[in-house]
């Protein structure tokens, strides 16, 4: 039962599509290849809390000390660690519906803070730590909601066609990044995403992205100046007799992250590797990025140098986060 709400909850977070006529500027658009550098696994610090198989995980950076926090039989994903790294706040179905829950550090106490009869997901804790972003259908529609993180003082951020989904908010606590896709719908049925942001308070509503293909998951930087987020904009690549793993026909193409500035300009890919998808890109304090590729947690420099595996790839990973303890 576990594998098959995974694969659901995965299909529903691929949003697979077969083409799309929109297009950037291409100076926008422009890949930044990869610079030399050296690995930065061996630098790192900090815990990393992660899904694999349908259930939360912690471990090092060094990819020692990995506990696994939930046993449910139901599904468990899509973590997000507290400002100050005490509490994880996670995605469960062990009620029968999508409920936004939250646990201590080590595992314990783990309760449902949203209690909604719909749908509540992706978590994303404000920098204080005095809120915490989702989505929520509550009020009809896919939304940006935030509440406190015992779940009173619920509120709906924005309000807008379609899904809105996957918060990330800015350092100082002001705006919120999320994917979106005012209600537009592709030929193959699933929805256009793009990035957005918004005023905490929902004012200010903008949209940063507008290409072929998906952008979603975006992760703001710790300095606040830029966004990482995974697309599929640049397609399959065209390789005679090479079939990239993953390939399917009804997609555009393969994830790769992205980051740009965060008035949406200058983006670039840092990931170039158009033969393996590269997905939910997370930042450490220090500034470097960690994402999964095909279940393998990969840390790199922010430039796109020294990718390395953080962990086994052979257990697994999706949507990691990183705490690092302020200096």
């Amino acid at each position: 039962m576990k594998s098959q709400i995974r694969l659901v909850s995965l299909l529903s977070l691929a949003s697979m599509l077969i083409g799309c006529a929109k297009s950037e500027a291409p100076a926008e658009v422009e890949a930044a290849a990869p610079q030399p550098g050296s690995s930065p696994a061996a630098g790192l610090t900090g815990r990393l809390v992660f899904s694999a198989e349908g259930d939360i995980y912690v471990m090092n950076v060094d990819g020692s000390g990995r506990e696994m926090l939930t046993s449910d039989p139901a599904e468990d994903f899509d973590p997000a660690w507290s400002p100050d790294g005490t509490r994880i706040a996670f995605r469960s179905h062990r009620d029968g519906n999508e409920e936004v829950y939250l646990m201590r550090a080590d595992g314990s106490d783990q309760r449902n803070i949203s209690n909604s009869p719909g749908t509540d997901y992706s978590p994303a804790w404000s920098p204080d730590g005095e809120w915490i972003a989702f989505n929520s259908d509550r009020a009809g529609n896919g939304s940006i909601w935030v509440m406190r993180p015992d779940g009173t003082n619920s509120r709906q951020v924005t309000d807008i066609d379609g899904v809105s989904e996957y918060p990330s908010w800015s350092p100082d606590g002001e705006r919120i990044a999320f994917h979106c896709t005012f209600g537009r719908v592709l030929p193959n049925g699933t929805g256009d995403f793009e990035i957005c942001v918004v005023d905490a308070d929902g004012s200010r509503l903008s949209q940063l992205t507008d290409s072929a293909g998906e952008s979603k998951l975006p992760a703001w930087s710790p300095d606040g100046l830029r966004i990482a987020f995974q697309t599929n904009r640049n397609g399959w690549p065209s390789l005679p007799d090479v079939q990239p793993q993953g390939y399917d026909s009804d997609r555009f193409g393969d994830y790769e992250i992205y980051l740009m500035n965060a008035d949406g300009s200058g983006k670039a890919n840092v990931t170039n590797n158009p033969m393996e998808d590269e997905e939910f890109p997370a930042w450490s304090r220090d500034g470097h990025l960690i994402f999964s590729r095909y279940g393998c947690l990969v840390a790199m420099n922010v430039d796109g140098s020294g990718p390395s595996p953080v962990g086994s790839c052979a257990e697994g990973g999706q949507f990691p986060d990183w705490y690092q303890p302020a200096p």
